[in-house]
């Protein structure tokens, strides 16, 4: 049997600032479907979360097994290959520090604080930029 919600009623969702599932008021619906909640804890107003990120309803009822996290490792050991290549033969030494009001180019070495040692791959816009860094792919801003 399922529960028909309706605006002003109490429901258990996740808070996208608390980071819990808590009590949230329904304050918006479209036909059956609650839309926006508001936290009783916090007073936050955000889109109605019934699970945890992550974590999907079954069926059935009954536990799921955990999705295969292979797929991940190949992009990983990819993005890793593809670094040490676009490294392979080029002077470190003329990696220009990160700053965000610098311009880069692509193909240009940077030193991050954090990420370290990257090279720009491609210019997305007029103030971001997308770096291979050993990790993988980030993007960072640049003429800010």
């Amino acid at each position: 049997m399922t529960h028909k919600h309706t605006v002003g009623e109490d429901v258990d969702c996740w808070c996208t600032r608390c980071k819990l599932i808590l009590a949230h008021t329904v304050e918006s619906m479209i036909g059956s479907r609650i839309t926006r909640v508001h936290c009783k804890t916090c007073r936050s107003q955000h889109t109605y979360r019934p699970h945890a990120p992550g974590e999907h309803p079954t069926q059935s009822g009954a536990a799921r097994p955990p999705a295969p996290r292979a797929t991940r490792a190949t992009p990983r050991a990819t993005h890793v290959h593809d670094y040490a290549a676009l490294l392979s033969g080029r002077d470190t030494s003329t990696a220009r520090a990160y700053a965000t009001q610098d311009r880069f180019a692509p193909k240009e070495l940077i030193l991050h604080p954090t990420f370290g040692l990257g090279v720009v791959m491609m210019l997305k816009d007029r103030t971001k930029i997308d770096v291979l860094f050993r990790d993988g792919m980030k993007t960072l801003l640049h003429s800010h």
